[in-house]
Formats: structure tokens, sequence, C-alpha cells
């Protein structure tokens, strides 16, 4: 066959028989080696990642925010806390160090966590400045892709991110996208025609073509 052009997997760590761990454990390092080599990038979507309300709300799909005349739920923060928190630990565990060749996308997580994650980036790299070789900031936004909700700030998103790293993605037929997903085009008013088709088409195509070693 022609192989794989994307992986996916959910944000969450690793189920073993002697209990869960982190995914950028070196133990994995033989799944991240083949991954870098074959260049192919690597999708976090939005999935049920085991995260607990701890008695907030019913945990039977940690990842469901609710819906069907349903309240707003704590569980809607899930999805972008497991998402964050799977980047975080990639970042300070030095994946992107061992593997350069790695490309991760994070899909359908939202993106209001960036302006937090990067401050917080800053005063780890201050408090543990003999941990990074690189800024952790620089290695996240050298190695990560981000695709905000339709309703995030997406100038927000690419002041932080640069518009070479924010993809488009409309999730139709889905009821929380936008029922006509070109109707998005209206929220990147204040980009240039170059920004706006990388947003909208050059970075997905540039992210799905595989660049092996």
């Amino acid at each position: 066959g022609i192989g794989a052009n994307v992986l996916v997997m959910r944000p969450a760590p690793v189920t073993t028989r002697t209990g869960v761990m982190s995914p950028f454990n070196p133990i994995f390092d033989p799944v991240w080696a083949r991954i870098n080599e074959s260049g192919v990038p690597l999708v976090i979507h939005a999935a049920d990642s085991g995260y607990s309300s701890q008695g907030y709300a019913d945990d039977g799909f940690s990842s469901l925010a609710g819906g069907g005349g349903a309240g707003p739920s704590l569980k809607g923060f899930a999805i972008e806390r497991a998402a964050q928190d799977w980047l975080i630990q990639a970042v300070f565990e030095k994946i992107f160090d061992r593997f350069p060749n790695l490309r991760f996308a994070s899909i359908e997580n939202g993106s209001d966590f960036l302006g937090p994650m990067f401050r917080k980036f800053d005063q780890t790299a201050k408090k543990s400045y003999w941990w990074f070789d690189n800024h952790p900031v620089d290695t996240f936004k050298q190695h990560v892709w981000v695709n905000p909700f339709w309703e995030d700030d997406v100038d927000e998103v690419v002041e932080l991110m640069g518009a070479d790293r924010v993809i488009f993605g409309s999730d139709w037929p889905h009821i929380e996208g936008m029922p006509q997903p070109l109707d998005y085009l209206v929220e990147l008013k204040n980009l240039d025609a170059e920004q706006t088709k990388r947003v909208m088409h050059d970075n997905v195509l540039e992210l799905n073509t595989p660049r092996p070693l």
C-alpha cells in the first residue's frame, strides 16, 4: 500500500500492564523513532482522555460536555486540558530533542490554552534554565500545528503561533462547527491574502506531506 499520511491518537497517557505512563517515556522511543523516520505527522484529536471532574460532574464519558438541552458542564474544559497537558509534557520530556523530525497537530482541541501555556513555559524556562537547550515556546512553535475552535480568537492564535502553524478545520457536519464551513473566512478578515491561504490550505497540505529521513 501507499502507507499512512497521518497518524491519530488521543491526548492521554498510555495504559500498560503496570499502569499508565507518559507517552514520552523513553520506553516508547522505538515507536517515536519509527514516526520520526517516516516523517508522517501525528494528530492528537479530542477524545475520551480519561480526565476526571473530581466529582463535579458525571465522568461516564470524560470528554462529553453535554448536549441535547443540557446545561454547561466542567467537563467541557477536559478537551483542552487533555491536549494542553499532552503537549506540555512532550516539550518537558524533550521528545523533540530526541526526535527532531516529529510534527504534531492538535485538532478539535481548541486554542485558548496557548497564551497561558506560553507564559508558563517562559516562567519554567527561567526556573529550570539548565534543563532546556532551546526555549520551550520556540520548540513548541517549531513542532506543533494548532486548529482553533471557530469561536476562538484566530488573530491571537496567529500572533502566538505564526500563520504557518494555524490550520483550518470545520468538523462539519457536527453541530459545534459552522453550518457552512467556508463561513469561517469571515474570522480571517484581519489576515492578509497569504496568511489566509496558509491557514485555509497550504499549512494542511504541507503538514500532510510526509518528509521521511
